[in-house]
């Protein structure tokens, strides 16, 4: 089996992988044409023409132009998979186009054009498929020790030990990482030229001083450098590059849906909870019943949230704790000092104050069903950031305006990514403010789609 052991390699690699996928789209599209030739649903010729040939080889060189155009074989081990796969896929985009021009420009009037597509669509899932692997498993391997490179990281101390955490604390790298602080040392170049001897490549930070000479000196000796204007995070926002006189610039743009969406989002919200309340009517009704006749108190628990704007809605749910709950929490000091350690929940089983059918309630989330007419009402949506009670806005620190741009929703990044299994506050917010970042219509679906699945394997719920 070949291994890549370095970055040259993994290239070398990825652009034979491509041209086999290319290769092997081609012969699944023969494939199909002929079955539908077999059918009388497709004219295959009874002889190869000499024109089919002709668009293979285009198909291949196009390739080849394409993706050198797009860049797409560099080293991908510091890039997120979905813009990795998002590059790769304008590359791809790029290639289906000059191939179709091709079949014009050299007058193949005999290829089909229904092949044409089938070629394209099926290279194309093949290629996209192969890049995803390929990153993929070279994480796995980075996390046994396999091509690791030595990174050479140079700013200010602030800087590095920021940058260093970003290197560190994401996915799996590769990276052997070597940290050059500047600050208030006189012979910086010196060192600097000393330290790049035994790395790979380097991070050039904007604080560091004379960076442009780093960047010329490091090059002459071959090195890649990665030059990073400022070390600011900007995970929350849309990012575009472009350039002003010459100069990178990295545009932010904040989430946001424009009025025709917030209107359809709108519609949306309205048709899908009706809908779910005329479905779901026998079940709430028998859920009633369940909890007027097993506990005293009333059916549903109304809790004031933060809404849209930080407006203060009440969400309803059915009720899942005894009556007294609230009291309860307010008299056990032992008690809430937990439950606010634990990020305003208590553990699993270790909550008295839930009475038994509403433990069933929390674990199947039928308790959450009730919130359809707050999505009816207006004041929540199907999918959005979680809906948060006032004590904890400050957990979210300078994202609250984030958070209150959008409606709260039933379901969202949070409700399938683990619900109460994930401990840590700041990866709640994290997950909140994605969604944000992300929010669409399309991505509402998805979420929708995965709430599904995470519902009946009661996953986090509690």
């Amino acid at each position: 089996m070949f291994l890549p052991t370095t970055d040259e390699n993994t290239q070398a690699f990825e652009k034979a992988a491509d041209l086999c996928c290319i290769l092997a789209g081609y012969w699944i599209a023969l494939t199909l044409v002929r079955w539908l030739s077999s059918h009388t649903l497709f004219v295959y010729p009874a002889r190869w023409q000499r024109e089919y040939s002709v668009l293979l080889f285009a198909t291949l060189l196009l390739w080849l132009a394409a993706s050198a155009h797009g860049g797409v074989y560099h080293s991908h081990r510091a890039e997120r998979i979905g813009f990795s796969l998002w590059q790769f896929g304008k590359t791809l985009a790029l290639w289906g186009l000059l191939t179709i021009g091709s079949v014009f420009l050299l007058n193949l009037p005999n290829i089909s054009r229904q092949f044409v597509f089938y070629v394209l669509t099926c290279s194309s899932s093949l290629v996209l498929a192969r890049q995803f692997v390929t990153i993929v498993a070279l994480r796995r391997l980075h996390r046994f020790g396999y091509n690791w490179r030595t990174v050479l990281i140079i700013g200010s101390r602030t800087g590095c030990d920021r940058f260093m955490a970003l290197l560190g604390n994401a996915y799996p790298m590769g990276y052997h990482i070597v940290a050059l602080p500047l600050d208030g040392e006189p012979d910086e170049t010196e060192r600097v030229l000393e330290a790049s001897e035994e790395i790979d490549e380097a991070f050039i930070l904007g604080d560091a001083r004379q960076g442009e000479t780093y960047a010329l000196d490091l090059l002459k000796r071959g090195k890649r450098v990665h030059v990073v204007p400022e070390l600011l995070d900007v995970r929350l926002f849309h990012q575009s590059l472009s350039d002003v006189a010459g100069i990178p610039v990295v545009s932010l743009l904040a989430g946001r849906l424009n009025k025709a969406q917030l209107v359809a989002k709108r519609l949306a919200d309205l048709a899908g909870a009706c809908l779910l309340v005329v479905l779901s009517s026998p079940v709430l009704a028998l859920t009633a019943l369940i909890i007027k006749c097993s506990s005293k108190g009333p059916v549903f628990f109304r809790q004031t949230r933060i809404g849209q704007k930080g407006k203060f809605i009440k969400i309803y749910k059915f009720r899942s704790m005894n009556a007294d709950a609230e009291e309860v929490l307010k008299k056990d000091s032992k008690l809430r000092e937990q439950y606010i350690a634990n990020n305003f929940k208590l553990p699993e089983g270790k909550d008295p104050r839930i009475t038994k059918i509403g433990a069933f309630l929390r674990a199947t989330s039928l308790d959450e069903l009730p919130q359809l007419f707050n999505v009816i009402n207006g004041d929540m949506s199907l999918v959005g950031p979680r809906p948060v009670v006032p004590a904890e806005v400050g957990k979210y620190g300078d994202c609250v305006q984030l958070l209150l741009s959008a409606k709260p929703g039933m379901t969202g990044h949070w409700q399938i990514n683990g619900r109460s299994e994930i401990e840590q506050y700041a990866r709640r917010v994290e997950l909140d403010m994605e969604y944000i970042r992300d929010q669409s219509l399309g991505k509402d679906l998805e979420i929708l789609l995965r709430t599904v699945p995470a519902v009946l394997l009661r996953k986090g719920a509690h």
